[in-house]
């Protein structure tokens, strides 16, 4: 049998080739990097040079790839009779256009596909066509037909119908079942209160776009009605994502009758979230424990290593802007006992998938994504299969504002995953 391909993140390949190392005799060849590097590992690692009669071809058992890889190189894939084609964290093939499930579907041929993913329905019945579609195209040819019978799961019968039908194609496994051992995860949802100035700025932006919230939700006020929710989203993270606030408070006097109350620390004192996670962190590094936050915005890690850079904690940083090699690098220093880092900062998008950071036993969620599940694949950075503590997650949910919709939202869709 082989070769085979596996497709995966590029955060993860480094992982995929040290267990084939650990627990398998096949030869794992890695293939990505520039055009020069991969036409190296093309000529010298993926053919026998020369050929023999009788003998098969292929130097490399296993080819581990990228997405981004299988894009560049589809014309060389494409070659390769490959007997099984493995997509490692499958649920991204779930959108109706994906361009990389169109390639890997229609462009690279192999025998034998699976899909590896922790999260199968994110949001919809309709992403578990996509992927029940790319493992057999000839079985689930028709979607308006699938979405018909099992899109809106009103009906118990409906859930049965649709688990009898995946058992012949999805085999599950949570961590329970092949870690019996595995510690706890327990999570808090932290009600956090509005500072003054936050409830000001609140109130402005809704009286601000009243007019336009009053004339209810069309096809055509979505974008605005997005613009609106980003910026109370941001208001609740920080005063200082919304324009021009920070400067505002600088340029402000303290004088006789004037509110003092941000002068003296204004980075932390005129954020409700802020003034909670000072507190939390120095509970926390006085247990001697490390802490992952994770955030939706790239701005709200600014604002956060510049507290943290005050407090003196140490701390890492990732994010969507970070290359390999100073990725591996601030993993590495966090995950060193001897070392001194306490903090590491992620963008739950770059820091969701593929990382183990064991070394943390306290997960801070500073605001939810729109997608749970992205926030569970967060969590399970430290709450893995190896973690020996129990992991304590703090999910900071903003009270009486937009964040709590959201939040019940999400919580909605766990449970379409959970059925």
């Amino acid at each position: 049998a082989g070769p085979f391909l596996v497709a995966a993140p590029l955060s993860t390949l480094g992982h995929w080739a040290g267990e084939f190392a650990a627990f398998s005799p096949l030869n794992a060849v890695l293939f990505h990097g520039s055009a020069e590097d991969r036409a190296l590992v093309w000529k010298h690692e993926i053919y026998y040079k020369p050929r023999h009669p009788g003998r098969r071809p292929y130097k490399a058992d296993v080819v581990l790839t990228t997405y981004e890889t299988c894009k560049a190189a589809r014309a060389q894939l494409a070659k390769v009779p490959w007997s099984v084609m493995v997509v490692d964290e499958g649920h991204r093939l779930k959108g109706k256009g994906t361009q990389v499930r169109r390639l890997l579907q229609d462009e690279i041929p192999s025998g034998f596909r699976l899909l590896l993913t922790g999260t199968p329905i994110q949001n919809s019945v309709e992403e578990l066509y996509s992927l029940l579609h790319f493992l057999d195209a000839r079985a689930f040819a028709d979607r308006e037909a699938f979405l018909a019978k099992y899109g809106r799961m009103r009906g118990g019968d409906q859930v049965e119908d649709l688990q009898a039908l995946l058992r012949r194609y999805l085999l599950r496994r949570v961590k329970g079942d092949v870690e019996k051992n595995l510690p706890k995860k327990m999570e808090t949802v932290v009600d956090v209160e509005l500072t003054a100035l936050q409830k000001r700025y609140y109130r402005a932006i809704l009286e601000k776009n009243r007019k336009f919230l009053n004339r209810g939700l069309s096809k055509g006020s979505v974008p605005s009605l997005m613009n609106v929710v980003m910026e109370l989203r941001k208001l609740c993270n920080h005063p200082y994502l919304i324009k021009g606030v920070r400067e505002r408070l600088a340029s402000v006097k303290t004088r006789e009758g004037r509110d003092e109350t941000y002068q003296a620390d204004p980075l932390v004192l005129c954020c409700g979230k802020m003034i909670l996670l000072d507190k939390l962190l120095a509970k926390i590094k006085s247990e001697g424990s490390k802490v992952l936050v994770f955030s939706q915005m790239r701005r709200v890690l600014d604002l956060l290593e510049e507290f943290l850079a005050a407090r003196g904690h140490r701390f890492e940083r990732l994010d969507g802007m970070v290359t390999g090699a100073a990725r591996a690098a601030a993993i590495r220093r966090f995950n060193d006992p001897a070392g001194r880092s306490f903090v590491f900062l992620l963008t739950t998008k770059a820091g969701g998938v593929g990382l183990n950071l064991q070394s943390a036993d306290t997960v801070v969620i500073f605001d939810s994504d729109w997608n749970p599940q992205n926030d569970i694949q967060a969590m399970a950075r430290s709450h893995r299969i190896g973690q020996t503590k129990e992991v304590r997650v703090y999910r900071l949910v903003t009270r009486k504002t937009y964040e709590r919709q959201l939040f019940r939202a999400a919580s909605c869709k766990l449970g379409l995953d959970r059925a």
